[in-house]
């Protein structure tokens, strides 16, 4: 989870760069229902201390489990629409995701980043990722939307 963080603030630096500094901000989902939204204006800075996010501003200091965070986007801090990302489905030993571009790929990856396996969405949007043939253990999945990791028992 904090390499997935660290890729996805490194990834940060292109929209920090093209929108202005009032306007950007990281919003974080917690499961829980709470939603931190950190305006990159306040200078935020990120940091890990044992199983929790601690998010310091220029203002306080947030902590949050890294059990309890559902997902984080980045936004321009625009109030438009933004669109629906459909979560990915769990059936023995398969993940499926839908509502992809024809083609888009989605990557099983070890949690050191080896890709062991790739599947493409088919003609009505979905990939059907099959656990069956990989060892016992645990890994990341991810499409151009979503980013999950799960324990293959």
């Amino acid at each position: 989870m904090k390499k997935q963080l660290l890729l996805f603030l490194l990834a940060l630096l292109p929209l920090v760069a093209s929108a202005s500094a009032d306007d950007a901000q990281i919003v974080i989902k917690q499961k829980s229902g709470n939603e931190t939204i950190l305006q990159l204006a306040t200078n935020p800075v990120i940091t890990f201390s044992g199983e929790d996010m601690v998010i310091t501003n220029d203002f306080t200091t947030i902590s949050i489990p890294l059990d309890d965070i559902d997902n984080y986007v980045a936004s321009d801090g625009t109030t438009a629409i933004e669109p629906v990302t459909t979560l990915p489905q769990f059936s023995r030993g398969h993940v499926i995701f839908s509502g992809m571009a024809t083609g888009s790929p989605v990557y099983v990856r070890t949690l050191d980043g080896k890709v062991v396996g790739k599947q493409a969405a088919d003609a009505s949007g979905k990939a059907d990722v099959s656990l069956e043939n990989l060892p016992k253990g645990t890994y990341i999945i991810s499409s151009q939307n979503n980013s999950i990791k799960v324990i293959n028992k």
